[in-house]
C-alpha cells in the first residue's frame, strides 16, 4: 500500500522527516480489530510533536520507521471473526486514535479507557492514518452519517472531540462566558459548539488570520481579541460579561498567562494546548483567585459520537485546506505558515 513514514526526526521545515513509500505492507488484524481503508486523514499539531521526537523522548514513540496520522476516516475493509456484528465491510466511519486499552487497570476497571496507561495510539505508538490502510479497535470507531464528509469528518476525530470534552469539563450553563484562547484547528470549532450550547463567546489569538475566519462562521463569536495588540488589561477593561471558563488550545506560552489573567475568581481554566515547555502558572492566580486548573484530551467514544451529532444537526463548519499524499512538502510548510488558519488534512484514497 501507499503511505507516509517517519523515517527520522527533525524540527526544520526544510529537513521533514517524511517519505512516501509505495510498497509498504498492509497491516494484519487481529479477530478482535477492524482494518480501516483510509479515505481523509487530518494533520494536527501532535504530528509536529511526532516529527519533532516529543514522545520518542517520553519513550512513548514506535522505532522508525512509521505511519503518521490519528484523525482517520474511511470504511470497513474487513472485520475481525470475533467483532460483534454492528460492523460491516463498507461502513463510513471515523476513529479515535487511541485503542486497545488492557481492561484490566485501574482506568479501564473505572470506564476511562482513554487514559489507560498500556493503550496504544494511533500514529504516536503505532502506525497511524497516513497510509490507504490502518488497523483500527471497534471500541473507538464511530459510524459517519451520511450528510458528512470525509473532510470535514477527519478533523472531528482529534480536535473535534477535544475542544468538545474540553467544553463539557468546563461545566458551563447557558448564559455564561466562555474564552477560547487560539482559535486554530481545535479552537475554530470549539467556537462553534460553544455558541450552539449558548454561551458567550471570547475568541482570542494573536494572528490575525485565524480571528478573521471565525468571524466568517455560520456561528461566530460574540467578541474578537487580537492577545498581541490587545493586552489582557485592557480586554478586561472593554468587555462588557465576565469570563467564566477559558480553553487554552494553543501551544504558546504566552496564551497560558493571558487565559489565568481573563478568566473571573472561582473560574475554570481547561488546558488543551500541550506546549514544549513548562506551562508558567502564577501561585496567586490559584491561590487568591480560586481558580480551578485542569486538563483536557480527546474524548471518550460516546462523547465523540455526542458531538458529531451537534456538529451535523447544527450544520458546523470546519474550514479545511487539502492536500495529496504527494503534496507533503507543501502541507509541511503550510504548518510553519504564520497566516494558515483553520484545519489540514490529507486526503489519502484516489477514488471516492
Amino acid at each position: 500500500m501507499r503511505g507516509l513514514q517517519i523515517v527520522h526526526f527533525s524540527s526544520s521545515p526544510s529537513s521533514h522527516p517524511y517519505i512516501l513509500n509505495p510498497r509498504i505492507p498492509v497491516p494484519p488484524i487481529t479477530s478482535s480489530q477492524l482494518l480501516i481503508k483510509i479515505a481523509v486523514a487530518g494533520y494536527c499539531h501532535t504530528e509536529t510533536m511526532v516529527a519533532r521526537g516529543e514522545f520518542a523522548r517520553m519513550a512513548l514513540h514506535d522505532p522508525l520507521p512509521q505511519i503518521p496520522g490519528h484523525e482517520p476516516t474511511g470504511w470497513v475493509a474487513a472485520v475481525g471473526s470475533e467483532v460483534g456484528g454492528e460492523w460491516e465491510v463498507g461502513m463510513r466511519v471515523g476513529c479515535l486514535n487511541y485503542r486497545n486499552p488492557c481492561g484490566a487497570c485501574e482506568e479501564c476497571k473505572a470506564g476511562r479507557v482513554l487514559y489507560c496507561p498500556n493503550m496504544q495510539m494511533a500514529g504516536v505508538t503505532a502506525d497511524g492514518a497516513m497510509a490507504e490502510y490502518m488497523v483500527a479497535d471497534p471500541l473507538t470507531t464511530v459510524r459517519l452519517p451520511p450528510s458528512l464528509t470525509f473532510e470535514s469528518a477527519a478533523p472531528l476525530f482529534c480536535a473535534g472531540a477535544t475542544i468538545y470534552a474540553s467544553l463539557l469539563k468546563a461545566s458551563l450553563s447557558p448564559g455564561q462566558a466562555v474564552a477560547i484562547v487560539g482559535v486554530g484547528a481545535l479552537g475554530h470549532l470549539g467556537v462553534q459548539f460553544a455558541k450552539v450550547m449558548g454561551l458567550r463567546v471570547v475568541a482570542v489569538d494573536s494572528r490575525s488570520a485565524p480571528l478573521e475566519l471565525v468571524q466568517t462562521l455560520r456561528h461566530p463569536p460574540d467578541i474578537t481579541l487580537n492577545s498581541s495588540t490587545t493586552p489582557v488589561s485592557a480586554a478586561l477593561a472593554q468587555l462588557p460579561f465576565q469570563v467564566d471558563a477559558s480553553i487554552i488550545a494553543t501551544d504558546a506560552l504566552p496564551a497560558y498567562d493571558y487565559a489565568l489573567n481573563l478568566t473571573r475568581r472561582h473560574g475554570t481554566v481547561v488546558v488543551v494546548g500541550q506546549p514544549g515547555e513548562p506551562i508558567p502558572v502564577q501561585y496567586g492566580m490559584l491561590v487568591f483567585r480560586d481558580l480551578t486548573l485542569r486538563g483536557s484530551v480527546l474524548s471518550s467514544p460516546e462523547v465523540c459520537r455526542e458531538m458529531i451529532k451537534v456538529f451535523t444537526e447544527h450544520e458546523l463548519e470546519v474550514r479545511t485546506k487539502v492536500y495529496a499524499l504527494e503534496e507533503v512538502d507543501a502541507l509541511i510548510e503550510d504548518t510553519h505558515r504564520e497566516g494558515m488558519a483553520g484545519k489540514m488534512v490529507v486526503r489519502v484514497a484516489e477514488v471516492f
